[in-house]
């Protein structure tokens, strides 16, 4: 289980994250809406330990490993996915399953891009890419910055079921989004940053 105590987090006299608790179970997918600037990538990167807090607690289950993927793109441009992964990978101290990597690159519909290099990638299939990184790494908590963004109608799709898998293996997403309607299917609770404080089942 993750669980956050009243979690303070400022930047300079702008009280950003007020007091902000909330808990989630493995096996469980949250997701965090709210206004542009209302803070919703400040609390991902405070509970992934990107970024420093004021006061509150963060805990993890003991042996929990998480993986955050921001809004950027999370890659290397001169690299290909394989290359770019593979760098990744290193990072975390994990080994590239090839296997796994191939059936990735087929359900996210994005194998004939397989030799080009990131830097040429269209933002939609940027986006994939971010995907096939958590298809491909090891985690039990999943941070992700905007999933939904510049993802046309079968993109949308394709992330909802492999969210959908990851959840059915005991694994918890937490992401922000816009998109509320389309994440209200897949989520087990929706919240809402206002007022620098969470705003519960939002609908």
């Amino acid at each position: 289980m993750l669980t956050i105590k009243n979690l303070n987090k400022s930047f300079s006299s702008i009280h950003v994250l007020k007091d902000i608790s909330m808990s989630l179970d493995l096996g469980k997918i949250c997701a965090i809406s709210g206004s542009n600037g209302c803070g919703k990538t400040t609390f991902l990167k405070c509970i992934s330990g990107l970024t420093s807090f004021d006061s509150g607690d963060i805990e993890f289950k003991s042996n929990s490993n998480f993986l955050f993927l921001s809004d950027k793109v999370n890659v290397f441009g001169d690299l290909t996915m394989k290359e770019n992964l593979t760098v990744l990978s290193r990072y975390h101290n994990q080994m590239i399953d090839l296997n796994k990597f191939n059936d990735s690159l087929e359900k996210l519909n994005i194998k004939n891009l397989s030799s080009l290099p990131l830097k040429f990638f269209s933002q939609g299939n940027l986006q994939r890419n971010k995907l096939l990184i958590a298809m491909n790494l090891k985690w039990d908590y999943l941070f992700v910055d905007e999933p939904f963004s510049n993802l046309d109608y079968h993109g949308i799709k394709a992330f909802k079921e492999i969210f959908t898998s990851f959840k059915s293996s005991g694994k918890s997403i937490i992401f922000s989004t816009h998109h509320i309607d389309e994440s209200k299917s897949i989520c087990d609770e929706m919240i809402d940053i206002k007022n620098s404080t969470l705003v519960r089942n939002v609908t």
